[in-house]
């Protein structure tokens, strides 16, 4: 086999694997675009025939796949149910094959996906609304699990007490872990009672909640809508004076974002400044 059959055979193995529709309909397209029929492709073995051989193994791929999307998902799964929250997850691996060598990527459009794919009368039924959102929350708390988080920052970034962190020389920045928020249903206690099977829905109300990791620990708390704003400003280095001024409860509140990892404290190197300034 030549390396240009090897890649003509692994792009038509692709096609049969991941389009939509029956084995049958995968084949046809598979030998419409790749020239390539499953005779010539997949052989006998032990009794099976070659389509059999080749629906076991399609079957086993998505099957792979679906058990990695339970284990990303599982509050929506054990809210939904296991029958409803397979029928979701394999539509989008169906409708959204991955595209990635890393498994981490892979649910993260099916927050996206429930949302754009949801009844027109979810809004009025929580059972068809909250999954897009549960799902925002859980794939939020993935995300800061693999970010960095606050564990190597030296020990005066942590260490700040309030009043430092006003200091001029202080500029204070959101972690690259930190993850905002805006959720039409408040999901926080609800993620806290999720051993409960199944979970009982929540009242909807606007939400803001803040992720973020210290310690190796992740924090998912719901914030005030000022707190939100505060820590939207905070994307690039800022004075907390500057930051601060949209709220007067900020001295309370800082230290416990920087706690849980929602912020970072660097010095701020005036000298430099006003050299960089001078030229």
């Amino acid at each position: 086999m030549t390396e240009q059959s090897l890649g003509q055979l692994q792009l038509w193995l692709k096609t049969v694997v991941t389009e939509r529709g029956s084995l049958s309909e995968k084949l046809e397209s598979a030998t419409q675009q790749h020239g390539l029929h499953i005779e010539e492709v997949i052989a006998e073995s032990r009794g099976l025939s070659a389509r059999k051989r080749l629906n076991i193994y399609t079957s086993g791929y998505v099957a792979r796949l679906l058990e990695c999307m339970r284990a990303d998902f599982p509050v929506l799964r054990r809210f939904v149910g296991d029958p409803v929250f397979d029928a979701f997850a394999k539509a989008y691996l169906i409708t959204e094959p991955p595209h990635s060598p890393s498994l981490f990527d892979l649910g993260a459009g099916f927050p996206k996906f429930l949302e754009e794919t949801k009844p027109a009368t979810a809004e009025k039924i929580a059972l068809l609304d909250l999954p897009p959102e549960i799902a925002r929350l859980e794939r939020a708390r993935t995300e800061v699990l693999r970010a960095q988080g606050t564990e190597n920052d030296p020990p005066s970034a942590i260490t700040c007490s309030p009043f430092d962190i006003f200091s001029e020389e202080i500029r204070i920045q959101a972690t690259p872990c930190l993850r905002l928020l805006e959720l039409k249903y408040p999901l926080v206690d609800f993620f806290e009672g999720r051993d409960h099977d199944p979970p009982s829905p929540p009242e909807r109300r606007p939400s803001f909640v803040a992720i973020g990791r210290s310690d190796y620990c992740v924090h998912v708390k719901e914030i005030e809508p000022w707190q939100f704003a505060f820590l939207q400003a905070c994307e690039s280095p800022v004075s907390a004076y500057v930051a601060g001024r949209m709220a007067a409860q900020l001295i309370i509140w800082l230290p416990l974002a920087v706690q849980f990892g929602f912020l970072t404290t660097k010095k701020h190197k005036r000298d430099h400044e006003k050299a960089h300034k001078a030229l």
